[in-house]
């Protein structure tokens, strides 16, 4: 349990920084940047977002997902809304992640737990109806935290997800990566039955926003999720498939782009945890998120042993993470829930 939980973080902690060297360019500029496919840690081009940042060194997309899995280990692995707030004010008081990262959904809800930005009415000015991937990013711990108890990780993305991106769309998305990393820490999992369970918690995610949550503008979570895995286990090499996903669904900041197309990369791969996040690393524009997403999905699917030995440590000591800590700190909450249940 401890090598899918620590692979799952290292797999979401790589793709977001490998992911922060690439953003908003396009695979022919990756190329022209860097002469080659991105396959390592590289320090981000001035042009980025991440300018100024070391190579190896995260950004909003798994920094934000340290935090709320430390809150929720140390609140003893209980989902408690208080705990997750909290997580998120105090993510946002390292600018290095925060003031140059955070998206707008985000921020807006951080501010409005503060009792900042609100408008006449005393209403904060929340964008919940923006149904972006802000959720999906940092939504796998949860996953981790429910080993192959698919139900209550979507019951948990849910809950967290409605502090930040109160819409359907996020929702389905965020239970979809959640299902997703809680079937791949089983010993039986495949590419088959990780994927099938991502798909599960779309659906129900979808359900359970319609009831409780804002309608949202957009493309079904869903029906992107089928198309982009049909890409994925059809014909052709990885590369032509990952080129051929995010022509057709997108690689963008909508939760119905970023997360079927994660999928996607991971079926394409054959679940390959090293391989899905090179390909998304070299997709183009939302880069760091989509190989976050894939990422920590194929990172829980293979363990930590898939990864090089010098990304551990790299990303331990460039963003002062403490991140095998984190996996047995979790780890321990997985043995607690086991026992009681």
């Amino acid at each position: 349990m401890y090598n899918k939980i620590l692979g799952g973080l290292i797999g979401g902690a790589a793709g977001d920084a490998m992911g922060a060297a690439t953003e908003a360019r396009t695979r022919e500029q990756i190329i022209q940047y860097f002469g080659h496919e991105v396959t390592d840690f590289e320090t981000p081009p001035m042009d980025t977002f991440a300018a100024g940042s070391k190579a190896g060194q995260v950004t909003d997309d798994f920094s934000s997902a340290y935090f709320i899995a430390r809150h929720v280990v140390d609140a003893g692995g209980t989902i408690a809304i208080k705990a997750i707030k909290e997580a998120l004010i105090e993510w946002s008081k390292h600018s290095i992640f925060f003031d140059r990262f955070a998206g707008p959904t985000t921020r807006l809800a951080i501010y409005e737990f503060e009792g900042k930005e609100v408008d006449e009415s005393g209403k904060a000015k929340l964008a919940t109806r923006q149904a972006t991937n802000g959720s999906a990013m940092r939504i796998s711990p949860i996953g981790l935290m429910n080993p192959g108890n698919l139900d209550a990780a979507i019951a948990d993305a849910v809950r967290v997800t409605m502090l930040t991106h109160d819409n359907y769309l996020a929702i389905s998305g965020a239970c979809a990566v959640a299902a997703a990393v809680s079937r791949a820490m089983m010993e039986d999992a495949d590419v088959y039955n990780v994927v099938r369970a991502g798909l599960y918690g779309a659906v129900e995610g979808e359900k359970i926003g319609r009831d409780i949550a804002r309608d949202a503008a957009g493309p079904s979570v869903v029906k992107r999720m089928e198309v982009a895995l049909e890409i994925g286990f059809g014909s052709g090499t990885s590369k032509e498939k990952a080129i051929d996903i995010a022509d057709k669904i997108g690689t963008g900041l909508h939760v119905s782009e970023s997360v079927p197309s994660a999928f996607g990369m991971f079926a394409a791969n054959g679940g390959d945890a090293m391989g899905t996040i090179i390909s998304c690393v070299n997709a183009g524009y939302d880069t760091d998120t989509l190989a976050t997403i894939a990422g920590a999905i194929a990172g829980a699917f293979c363990g930590s042993e898939s990864f090089p030995d010098h990304f551990l440590p790299t990303l331990e000591k460039v963003n002062g993470f403490d991140i095998k800590g984190l996996a047995r700190d979790i780890e321990n909450v997985c043995l607690e829930k086991q026992s009681i249940s």
